[in-house]
């Protein structure tokens, strides 16, 4: 059966040189959301009109680690970029308690890892408190000096965590002897639709892409119940909003587009932060409609670097200011490259019961027609707990 796949691969590189109340799983959620919100909203500045797809979730779990890691200013400016402290009450059970929600009945699979290079000593509270916040196998020493040796592993512990569907996330030449330590994270979601797309009913539609010109792209459709409506930005642009369930229901894809279809899809950039995402989708009504979707593929590799400085996280990336003692006292760190690899490919479902499930003898009348035959954003939003497991931009499918 085939099914909706996203996997994340998140790494931090380290490279040395000399020289209010206690959040419950559900306001985690929204904090992890809101930051990973602000900073795609960052990341798409320097891209434009392109295909990306970001994982808040991912960000934060490097970052979260960093904060473990990291002292005095820099320190500082991580947790008012990110909205909290692991060291604030309740912060920390508040995450252990968010990961355990996301991996309920629905196929979401989590994984991190901090790969040490030989040599390194690390502090002995330091060691304890990730090893609690990544798990007692979340440390691990690596010859990161060996260059093309510590990549293959690298991507192989990449791959094998995202069943094979992110691949080369380190390209040849990244790691240098410089490299002393590695945070990664890793996410898979798979999921199959609530109500299948019938393969029969996909058919080439055209595509507005942001130029003015058209392409024919291959649009599944299908007729169902879903919620769904119709709001104004603040900054007076109407857009269509629908939320696509996957089985079980806990997790959804959410739709956001104009309804001019000549409308830029960044002018609903605005609308991406959490309070505003849980507003309007607290909003949505049941109804019937026909859903015609573009089938689409997505792979956005980020050096999120740019991205954090733009969100005020300024000292760790500066040699003569980064603070890492907590970490270890031998050696001067400073932050380098934030990367994060990210893959998304969106299907029908289908198998001979997603075709039979999704017969069109159901809507014999023709119902509204919610056509993203345009650039849209879409997000894959955890319901229990609100938070946004990843966010993205269509432009040409």
């Amino acid at each position: 059966m085939q099914m909706t796949r996203v996997a994340l691969v998140a790494l931090v590189a380290l490279v040395a040189l000399a020289g209010s109340e206690p959040p419950d799983p559900a306001g985690m959620a929204q904090l992890v959301t809101d930051f990973g919100l602000r900073l795609f909203r960052a990341a798409l500045e320097a891209r434009g009109d392109t295909n990306v797809i970001l994982s808040p979730y991912g960000a934060t779990s490097v970052l979260v680690a960093l904060q473990v890691a990291t002292a005095g200013r820099g320190r500082r400016q991580l947790e008012e970029a990110m909205g909290f402290s692991i060291d604030a009450p309740g912060v920390s059970a508040a995450l252990r308690g968010l990961r355990r929600a996301l991996r309920g009945p629905h196929t979401l699979e989590v994984a991190q890892g901090l790969f040490v290079a030989p040599g390194v000593a690390l502090r002995g509270p330091f060691v304890t408190r990730l090893a609690t916040a990544l798990g007692p196998r979340g440390l691990a020493r690596l010859e990161l000096r060996s260059g093309e040796g510590a990549r293959r592993v690298l991507n192989a512990w990449a791959r094998a965590r995202t069943r094979g569907l992110v691949s080369g996330l380190v390209p040849p030449g990244a790691l240098s002897p410089r490299v002393r330590l590695l945070v990664a994270s890793a996410e898979f979601f798979g999921g199959s639709w609530g109500v299948p797309f019938p393969p029969g009913a996909t058919r080439a539609r055209p595509f507005l892409r942001p130029d003015g010109s058209e392409a024919a792209v291959p649009m599944m459709a299908t007729t169902l119940r879903l919620r769904c409506g119709e709001f104004e930005s603040p900054g007076g642009v109407p857009f269509l909003a629908a939320e696509l369930p996957y089985a079980g229901g806990e997790v959804a894809l959410l739709l956001l587009s104009p309804l001019g279809r000549r409308v830029p899809v960044a002018a609903l950039a605005p609308l991406l932060d959490a309070r505003g995402v849980t507003a309007w989708v607290a909003q949505l009504r049941p109804a019937t409609r026909e859903l015609a979707l573009p089938r689409f593929s997505l792979e956005t590799s980020w050096d999120l670097r740019g991205p954090l400085k733009a969100l005020g996280i300024l000292d760790l990336f500066d040699p003569e200011r980064a603070d890492f003692s907590p970490m270890t006292g031998e050696e001067q760190l400073v932050l380098g490259p934030v990367l994060q690899k990210v893959r998304m490919e969106v299907t029908e479902n289908g198998t001979e019961a997603a075709s039979a499930s999704a017969a069109v003898v159901y809507s014999r009348m023709a119902p509204p027609e919610i056509i993203l035959d345009r650039p849209f954003l879409f997000l894959i939003r955890h319901r229990p707990t609100g938070a946004v497991l990843f966010v993205g931009q269509v432009t040409e499918p």
